[in-house]
């Protein structure tokens, strides 16, 4: 099954095909900073797997735009950084401060904030110029 089939049998399970197809298919997305698009690289290889695609959060784990947004309790560089690097162990969260520089966790700070901020967009961002 392709392109029109595929949407239709999704919409005959009852599924909703995302906002954010277009972006998905190749076509260019939102234009991020380069610090932003390696955040998003970076937050899809390591971090969606339990905190959502798209920072869209899930059951599993906290959901990263509201602890990012503002008031929220991962709003700040230092704390949500030092969440990533360390990890919380005792929630099941691993500490990934052995795998991420500290130039990878800044990058995912800077996506996650962006999303919660409602500054970037779902999907995949266009890959920055330069």
């Amino acid at each position: 099954m392709q392109g029109p089939a595929v949407v239709a049998a999704l919409a005959a399970l009852g599924c909703a095909w995302p906002a954010d197809a277009e972006a998905q298919r190749g076509r260019p997305g939102q234009q991020v900073s380069a610090q932003e698009y390696e955040g998003w690289r970076q937050y899809s290889v390591h971090c969606a797997r339990c905190h959502g695609q798209d920072v869209l959060g899930n059951p599993v784990a906290a959901n990263l735009r509201e602890s990012a947004s503002e008031g929220g309790p991962m709003a700040g560089h230092d704390a949500f950084v030092a969440v990533v690097r360390a990890g919380r162990p005792g929630r099941g969260m691993p500490a990934f401060g052995g795998v991420l520089s500290k130039e990878q966790s800044d990058a995912i700070y800077a996506y996650v904030k962006g999303r919660a901020d409602g500054k970037i967009a779902a999907g995949r961002p266009a890959r920055p110029s330069g």
